[in-house]
Order: C-alpha cells, then structure tokens, then sequence
C-alpha cells in the first residue's frame, strides 16, 4: 500500500489502538418500521462522555441534520439503570455520571431517511452509511472502536471495514475511519468476490439479481475498472474495496464514496439485464476515483473532516469536478466505452454547462464555497461544479499535455496531490494547484486559473480538443434555433402541457413575460406534452416570434417571444473527430484515451 499516512498520523493511530474500544451495535427489532437501534458503550477510561452526531456526510456538503432523525435516546449504567442526562446541543447527550467516569452505555432509537446518502431500513433490508446513523465523541474522536452487526433473521451482510475477531465485528481504528464505513444487510443481499493485484475486491447486490445478469462479467468489469483507476493514479491504495449496490425501485439512483468502497442506490432493471448494468457503470466509475480524490488528495479546508461544523471549500470543482471528468475517462481506458460514446458524453456536458445559467451569476470557486446553500432560484444549482468543473479538468489536463509535449497530464497531478507528504497530510490549496500545474506544464497557467475558476462565464474548450484531434462544431439538429431562456418539467398534477421551472433573467422567456409557476399549454397553437413543447421551442428560429398559450392563477394568457441568437460560448454544440486533425494530434489522443494499450 502505498503513500498516505504521515507520521504523525501513525502516531495518532498507534496511540488510539492502544485504548479500550468503543463497543457499537446495530440491528433492527423491527425493520418493517424503518426504525434502527444504535448501542454505543463507552469505557471507564473516556469519563462522562458527551456523544454528539454529525451535522453533515463528507461527500455531501449541506447540513444534514442526523440527530433530527433520532427518536428515542436512553443512558444506562453498567448495572443497568437509567442514567439522567442533558443535551448541551442540539446534536450531543451527556449523561449525569457525578463527575465519576465509568462504562456507559447509550442506546438511540434513529428513523432512517431511506436513501443510498444515508441509511434504509426496510423489511427486507438493513443499510446504513454510519456516518449518519452513529453517535461520536467529540473529546475522544482518536478511540478505536468496534461495530457488531446484528441483522434480523441472520440476513448476509456486506461491510466495508476490517473484519473483528469474531463473526458480524468489525473494527475501526478511530472515529474518521468509522465514521467513512458503511454496511448493507438483506435476505437477498448476493455478494462475490475477486483478487485485483494485492486488492480483495467485492461486488454486492441488496436483492438477489435476475438469473440473466451474467455476475462474472459484472465482477470482470468491475475488476478492469479497479485496474484502469490504479494505473492512472499510480497504485492501488487499499487493500480491500467493497462496490455496494442499494437496489431500490425505478428512479433510485446516487451514491456517496468512502476510502475502501463505496455505497450506490441503483433501480432494480438494472440487475435484470446485464447490457443495461453494463451501461450504468458511469456511477462506480465515478465513486471509484473519489478513492484517490477527495477520499485521499483533499482540500486543505477538509483536513481533517469537522463533524460539528461546516466545512467551506473553494475546491468543490476539484473534489467533485475531476472526479466527475477522470469516471467517463477510466470507463475507455478500462475498454468498457468506445471513443464515440466518450465524446457524446463530453457533447451533452458542454450542452447541459452551456445551458445552465448559474454560470452566467456565479464562478466555479463562489459555486464550491456557497455549495451548503439551499438556494432557492431554480436556474441556480450547485451541480455547476460537478459538470463545469469536468469540463475545466478536462482543460486542464489537455493543457497540461500539450505543453509538456506529452510527457505530463493531470494524472500526474493528482499523483503529486497524493504522494507529497506534506499535502498528504495536510491537504492542498489552490497555489499548490497552480504551482504544480504549471510545473507539469512548462508554463504558467495562473490567466487560466483566473479565467476559468474566479470569473463567472462558459469554457471555451474548442482549441484544447483540436490539440487531440477532436472538433466542437454546431449542433445541427440546432441550426438556425434561436435561445429563449425558458426551462420547462412536467406539470406537478400530471396534466397536459409542461410548467416553467424558469424564465432566465435578461432573456427572451423573461422579457415576454413569463414566470416559474405558468402552464405551458401550446407553441403557435400546437399543444402537447413536455417533450413535444421544448422540441417545438428549441427548433424556434432567431428573430422569428413565437405565440405561447399559457395557463397562469386559472386565466388562459397569450405572450409573444422572440428568440434571440445565442452568445457564442451558449450556442448548442457537439464533439466529433475531426477527420482533418493532424497526425500528432491523432496520437495525443491515442495517448490520452490509452487507445493503443487497449489493442
């Protein structure tokens, strides 16, 4: 294994096992009412504990509130009797020990939200990331602790921590190692397990899979995947890692990475065909690479996690944004995506980044600062730094390439990233960013970082796909349609017509007078659903009006928009070969997407 621990993260460890754990427990009486049982017992040794939950999951930036999920709290004492406590804070419990410390144990009765962010519990199904379901203590977060797992009717269970000595324990070396694990029990729940190098892989299922998926190719793919990712970013850092998939019923979908695996929520069709999992490999992917990124290379501001605060970073659109650009890349370089379906991945990126106004108000560094906002303006979303900062990865990476006539990339960035000990340690900041980025590049990039990351606005990544042979030029199924700044979803009644989500500000759907909330009905008379409205409105020529028949507080109203032309940086687009590229470009791109290695 390589890297990652400094030495004063060794001493801190070495100092914790040598403490009494902290004993947790987990089962579910009765699963059928969504309810899980926590028993934590604390040792003599750690006094009159105060035990806290966290107010957020790393990985999700926003304020999760975990304690409002706990219904029932009681202290007890080694003989058994209830102990009186106090809560100093809305998260923490404190029992009333008489200034004496000695064991106690706090059982919590915790509501489970019943998503793949935080933990489910149904009659069929114990899942839990156990950051949002265990309490902590806050003084003593360096105590190692161990988790027994107790399912109902001795379901099978899948873990991502270290096995204990006995059946159903695991073991953590201190809080931050506990708090990253998570753990899934099912009557269904199908596991199988594959070496990969010095790595004991694992790919589990909450439900039985359909007799049609082919499990030996899922776990094949699996495995090239895990290959792929530890040649990009130098090694392997685990010694076991767990793919947990949460199958739930059509539209589930998400997941949250973890240092030895990670916990995904995938609809149920996907495991009865394995053409269909196969196409949905894009999550893994993704959560795979938060392995090395953000589980291990993090922003300074995340070093270490703050469960009782949050924790503002100006680096989302690293954390998150390279990671959403390396899980299509791997996906080609693991052979598991052809190049054609990589650049139609990059073309509905650069439309959704080119459609999406919150780049118009706001830069990628604001977006990652101000994610924890519950913004309330639908054309605002803090997944701006999900896809834009790809994108800005993306362009970073070429950059790197071209000007090191190939020799670096960002691969090799994120690689310094992880095996400098100091920002091992204590993370990075954007100077080490720009200071390594341009080492690697053999020119200065802070214009690009002050275009590209400090200043609102849209990438303009034409001559960095030229340098690997790739063209963006217009979207023809878009020719000549004009920009109108109006989002439309489905009626919230499921009616007819579609509602406006939102009228852009300064654009053509605001000026003519339309709002969020207003039904629309028709385009030029022609009436329709959703998708039959914004394909008519897209295909709406510049320069040329539009009536609109809308329904708005029970009045039918007529409005007339004029679709303007789109600012170059918006003009809907698509990412081909270009045919015309030259043979050194052809080969950058070869060496970019590992085209040769995969023959």
């Amino acid at each position: 294994m390589r890297r990652l621990l400094s030495g004063l993260t060794v001493l801190a460890a070495a100092t914790c096992l040598a403490g009494t754990p902290v004993a947790y427990r987990l089962d579910s009486p009765a699963p059928a009412a969504h309810l899980l049982r926590v028993r934590v017992t604390v040792p003599a040794e750690y006094g009159c504990p105060c035990l806290a939950m966290a107010i957020w999951t790393p990985g999700g930036y926003a304020v999760s509130d975990h304690a409002a999920k706990v219904v029932s709290a009681r202290f007890t004492s080694p003989a058994g009797n209830e102990l009186p406590f106090s809560k100093p804070g809305l998260d923490r419990w404190r029992p009333v020990c008489g200034g004496a410390g000695y064991t106690a144990e706090l059982t919590l009765w915790v509501r489970t939200p019943r998503t793949p962010y935080s933990a489910d519990v149904e009659a069929d199904l114990l899942f839990a990331n156990l950051v949002t379901v265990l309490p902590y203590l806050p003084e003593h977060q360096d105590a190692p602790a161990t988790l027994r797992i107790v399912p109902p009717a001795e379901w099978p269970v899948a873990c991502s921590l270290p096995p204990g000595d006995s059946p159903g324990t695991y073991t953590a070396a201190d809080w931050d190692a506990l708090a990253d694990g998570f753990v899934a029990a099912a009557p269904g729940l199908v596991s199988r397990k594959l070496a990969v190098e010095r790595t004991a892989m694992t790919v589990a299922f909450t439900r039985t899979p359909a007799e049609v998926l082919d499990l030996s190719t899922v776990v094949t793919v699996h495995a090239d995947l895990l290959r792929a990712a530890g040649k990009t970013f130098g090694s392997l850092p685990f010694s076991r890692y767990l793919f947990l998939y949460k199958v739930g019923p059509e539209g589930s979908h998400g997941g949250l990475e973890h240092a030895d695996g990670t916990a995904m929520g995938i609809p149920s069709p996907l495991i009865e065909d394995t053409d269909r999992f196969l196409k949905g490999m894009g999550l893994a992917a993704h959560e795979l690479v938060h392995a090395w990124n953000v589980k291990r290379a993090r922003p300074r501001e995340l070093c270490p996690y703050d469960y009782a605060h949050v924790q503002r970073t100006p680096s989302l659109w690293v954390a998150e944004g390279w990671t959403s650009y390396y899980g299509p890349l791997l996906l080609v370089r693991a052979g598991l995506r052809t190049p054609a379906q990589f650049y139609r991945t990059l073309t509905r990126r650069l439309r959704y980044h080119r459609q999406n106004p919150t780049n118009r108000f706001f830069s990628l560094e604001t977006i990652s600062l101000d994610s924890w906002l519950d913004w309330t303006a639908p054309y605002l979303t803090y997944r701006t730094y999900y896809v834009k900062g790809s994108l800005a990865g993306l362009d970073l990476d070429l950059r790197i390439r071209n000007g090191s006539g190939g020799r670096h990339s960002l691969d090799d960035l994120v690689r310094v990233l992880l095996d400098d000990p100091e920002l091992a340690r204590s993370g990075y900041t954007e100077a080490d960013l720009r200071f390594h980025a341009a080492r690697l590049a053999g020119t200065p990039l802070d214009a690009w970082f002050e275009e590209t990351v400090h200043r609102p606005g849209y990438l303009c990544l034409a001559p960095r796909l030229a340098s690997v042979g790739l063209r963006v030029e217009p979207d023809p199924d878009r020719a000549g349609a004009g920009w109108t700044g109006l989002a439309l979803e489905d009626p919230p009644d499921g009616s007819t017509g579609a509602s406006v989500r939102w009228a852009e500000p300064d654009s053509p759907a605001a000026a003519a007078g339309l709002g969020a909330g207003d039904i629309l009905l028709a385009v030029d008379g022609r009436t329709g659903g959703r998708k039959a409205l914004e394909e008519r409105l897209r295909r709406a020529r510049t320069g040329q009006p539009v009536t609109l028949t809308v329904l708005r507080d029970g009045r039918v109203l007529e409005f007339d928009l004029t679709p303007a032309a789109f600012e170059p940086l918006r003009e809907p687009v698509r990412v081909v070969e270009d045919p015309d590229a030259s043979p050194e470009a052809v080969e950058a791109r070869k060496a970019w997407l590992w085209l040769e290695e995969r023959r």
